[in-house]
């Protein structure tokens, strides 16, 4: 297996923005200082880290290097408990991978995502431990046998897509606060440019209105990742 250390990075702040009703024309409602989204982190895996220990897996890895690279990209957002009593019901985080001007065949896929499922926060990951084929272990963080889809604080879906997405839930035992890592393992054609553009949801329950949805407001900077060219970017060892 190999082990990643994740360096530390920023988390700014972010407004949420109410998405606009046919029932409620009025101007939106920006809700402050409930969420923040971090500086990506991009690391560009050597055919060695990738391959995990695994002998001919590396030797399939280095084989194709001419024509497909891997990539990780990691983003932490951080949810804060309500002044106001109003909690969040459910957020969701998603990833759209592109490779501006390549064809069909070219574009980039989300090889492994991280979490899949959880029924439970944890503290923010400061590592990613990558198996064999490029598997982002996580043996701790799985949602154990035996339990219901009702019951998941987190679910990842979308591998080997270009548009991976995770989606929280708050439950009865756990609201929807704290720091979540989510982290996924691009391929991309080698050489060729790979952006990652990131859009993140979530819905509030207001004691008087319901359950109201919005979109946060997103500066460019976090909005747009350009994997192949990112002020967090670690070099090759």
């Amino acid at each position: 297996m190999t082990r990643l250390e994740l360096p530390p990075t920023q988390l700014h702040e972010i407004d949420l923005v109410e998405v606009p009703r046919l029932q409620s024309p009025a101007p939106q409602h920006r809700v402050e200082g409930r969420v923040s989204l971090s500086t990506a982190v991009v690391h560009p895996l050597t055919p060695e880290e990738a391959a995990a220990g695994d002998a001919e897996w590396l030797g399939f890895l280095t084989a194709e290097a001419s024509h497909s690279d891997y990539l990780l990209l990691s983003l932490t957002c951080a949810f804060r408990p309500p002044a106001n009593g109003a909690p969040f019901a459910d957020a969701a985080l998603g990833v759209l991978l592109e490779s501006p001007d390549e064809p069909a065949d070219r574009q980039p896929i989300a090889w492994s995502i991280s979490p899949k499922k959880r029924s439970h926060p944890v503290e923010r990951a400061t590592t990613v431990t990558l198996s064999a084929k490029l598997a982002i272990v996580e043996s701790s963080l799985e949602l154990t046998p035996g339990q219901g889809r009702e019951d998941l604080f987190v679910i990842g879906m979308g591998e080997r897509d270009s548009d991976p997405e995770w989606r929280m839930q708050a439950t009865r035992r756990h609201p929807l606060i704290g720091d979540e890592t989510f982290t996924l393992i691009v391929k991309a054609a080698a050489g060729a440019p790979v952006h990652a553009r990131v859009t993140l949801a979530a819905t509030i329950k207001h004691r008087r209105f319901g359950l109201i949805p919005y979109r946060a407001d997103l500066p460019t900077a976090l909005r747009t990742i350009n994997l192949r060219h990112h002020p967090t970017r670690q070099n090759d060892a």
